[in-house]
């Protein structure tokens, strides 16, 4: 059963989701005045009953119906970019669909339509268009064209089609923003019934859309722009890691959406992506019901047959009004807040390059300084600690302790490796004798004064792997004019990176919100009582306040949090041993932990057992627990080899 017919039932199950309740509830009123007729006590009783049910129901409903799709990113007024508004509405009339009341611009690599709806989906308040700021660099007009069209397109459908398909989207988000609670444990199996049913009708929106696509640019374009918007998905995450952290190391903002172009049409950039694409185009999951892989949607795309079509090849930005101006005004009302003046590419890489240098030399002086060795933390210094075979001792304090031990010894050179290149290019860049030059095709060149590449895990490893090429090294060092004496203060304690949280978990004692970062394990004590978390379930009002809570908590820098009344701390170098253990109650997690006298952690001994060599923490989830960012996900990289996993699917 598909199309039409099985829309109209998961249509027609969706109403009966509103009809059932108040059927029951007048059924009971019914029920009541019948029975009032011949038993007045009883009658009363049973409009009791009656009341009571429609009141649990009415609050069910109200933490449902309450689910809102907040618009995100920038509104672009018609009066701002009338070009691009026109643009939509033409292709939304050409394709019989209607236009979105909004036009928003992101930062996700992608296009979506957003519609904020009542009674889970079958009536539409909003439509917003979100147009992701990536696209409008990466591709030209006539693929932006295509994605358009295919975006719009799906709103043409039936509309039986179209009311299912945007339905399930809702009752998808609904289930998504509902805490632990009956009215989730309810709903969410409601949703399960109803996603089965009206799943084939978004895999026919998506096909009818590809059409649509093919026939507003044509189809050579309509394919060449859905490969591509896989690709710019793929580049985008890269771009982010690799160059817009730039931006966040040295304060300054940069060009974003040039700066992604430039990224997208390297050379070597177009080649990795065009594969990685492919593969992932290739090995991508089709057994998703409600949308068909892009491998079967660009074969379906080639079996339409259309004319072939004029192809506007200039930058998809160049639809905006006056780009140069409202490019980058855009940029800046989508950009964090804290941020310095705008800087070009090569004066960003250049200032983030001599930065980050500057911050490994620091780390490499604070692991010479823990480690206990008679080694003074200069290059000159380092060098002969090197040639006594102590480098693995030198980096030991910043190694993760998480590590397998047959892992050790590689990272201990990968990590000396970098410390040690890193100090030495500090120090030519101190010495403006070096510097770092923007590469779209890879990382940051470090640059000699002779306009010479330096590349300094080419010039330091093998001395690392082999402590007896030290006085080669040395020599050479010498002739590039590093001064030996070069060093930086050491680095002070990193704060530590929050992965994710659980609230509640049981700790002997009490109930704690459990805080995962990538230095270790914090414990609050919880404010939320059960009762409020049952009730955040049912209720939208304690649902927001439970969730604004766990906003809070992730948004409060941990070394305050730790100084919080009750606070515990489980510093991840005095962890021994983890076991995570689940069952059909949740899980419990036992961790072995060295508390003698060198101990960085901070416990309350009433709730760890003592051990002939280790103690034991033993913390256990609730049924009511939450889960804020990715707990397990930071707990599994918190611990690594030593973790004990009773289940692997849990982390």
């Amino acid at each position: 059963m598909r199309g039409p017919w099985r829309a109209a039932l998961a249509l027609a199950l969706h109403t009966g989701f509103f009809v059932a309740p108040i059927a029951l509830v007048l059924g009971l009123l019914a029920i009541a005045a019948v029975t009032f007729q011949y038993d007045r006590g009883g009658g009363l009783k049973a409009a009791a009953a009656a009341v009571v049910v429609g009141a649990v129901l009415a609050v069910g409903l109200r933490a449902i119906l309450r689910s809102r799709a907040r618009p995100r990113g920038v509104r672009l007024d018609r009066a701002e970019q009338p070009q691009l508004w026109r643009t939509v509405e033409s292709i939304a009339a050409s394709a019989g669909a209607p236009a979105p009341d909004e036009i928003r611009i992101t930062s996700e690599p992608a296009m979506a339509i957003r519609e904020d709806t009542a009674l889970l989906g079958l009536r539409t308040r909003t439509r917003h268009l979100e147009i992701g700021l990536p696209l409008l660099a990466a591709l030209n007009v006539s693929e932006f064209r295509a994605v358009l069209a295919h975006h719009l397109g799906r709103l043409a459908g039936s509309a039986l089609t179209t009311t299912a398909h945007r339905a399930a989207a809702s009752v998808e988000r609904t289930v998504a923003g509902l805490t632990g609670g009956p009215t989730k444990w309810l709903f969410a199996g409601y949703a399960r019934l109803f996603t089965a049913l009206a799943a084939a009708t978004g895999r026919d929106l998506v096909l009818a859309a590809d059409a649509l696509a093919v026939r507003e640019a044509g189809r050579r374009v309509a394919v060449t722009a859905l490969r591509k918007s896989v690709a710019v998905e793929l580049g985008w995450r890269d771009y982010a890691d690799e160059y817009l952290s730039m931006a966040t190391a040295v304060g300054h903002a940069p060009e974003v959406l040039l700066g992604f172009r430039s990224f997208m049409e390297h050379p070597a950039r177009r080649s990795t992506l065009a594969e990685r694409t492919k593969q992932a185009i290739a090995e991508e999951d089709d057994t998703d019901r409600t949308r068909p892989p892009v491998r079967q949607r660009i074969e379906a795309m080639k079996r339409i047959k259309t004319p072939s079509q004029e192809v506007d090849d200039r930058p998809a930005f160049a639809m905006l009004r006056n780009p140069r101006k409202s490019v980058p005004e855009l940029e800046d009302r989508l950009m964090v807040d804290g941020l310095g003046p705008r800087l070009p590419w090569p004066e960003l890489a250049r200032l983030a390059g001599a930065a980050h240098v500057a911050e490994q030399a620091a780390l490499l002086s604070s692991a010479a300084e823990q480690s206990g060795l008679p080694v003074t933390p200069t290059i000159g210094g380092i060098l002969p600690a090197i040639h006594r075979g102590q480098g693995r001792d030198l980096v030991n304090p910043v190694l993760n302790p998480g590590l397998r031990p047959e892992l050790i010894d590689q990272a201990a050179v990968d990590t000396l490796t970098d410390l040690l290149g890193c100090a030495v290019v500090d120090a030519l860049v101190c010495a403006r004798r070096a510097h770092h030059e923007l590469d779209w095709g890879g990382p940051s060149v470090v640059r000699l004064a002779n306009g010479r590449p330096l590349d300094p895990d080419r010039l330091v490893r093998p001395a690392v792997v082999d402590p007896r090429l030290i006085p080669g090294l040395h020599r050479t060092l010498v002739q590039l004019g590093v001064p030996l004496t070069h060093t930086r203060r050491p680095a002070p304690e990193p704060e530590p990176v929050l992965a994710g949280i659980v609230s509640p978990v049981q700790c002997p004692g009490g109930s704690y919100d459990l805080l995962v970062t990538d230095r270790g394990l914090l414990l609050l004590p919880t404010r939320a009582s059960t009762a409020k978390r049952l009730l955040a379930g049912t209720l939208a009002r304690f649902r927001q306040a439970e969730q604004e809570q766990l906003e809070e908590l992730a948004a409060t820098p941990i070394g305050e949090l730790r100084e919080q009344a009750g606070a515990q701390w489980v510093d991840s170098r005095d962890v021994a041993g983890a076991r995570l253990d689940q069952d059909r109650a949740g899980w419990s997690l036992s961790l072995e932990l060295y508390l003698d006298e060198f101990a960085l952690s901070t416990l309350d001994e009433a709730g760890v057992t003592n051990g002939e060599d280790t103690c034991e923490l033993v913390l256990r989830s609730s049924a009511d627990s939450v889960e804020h960012g990715d707990p397990y996900g930071g707990l599994g990289e918190l611990m690594g080899a030593r973790m004990d996993l009773d289940d692997p699917a849990v982390v």
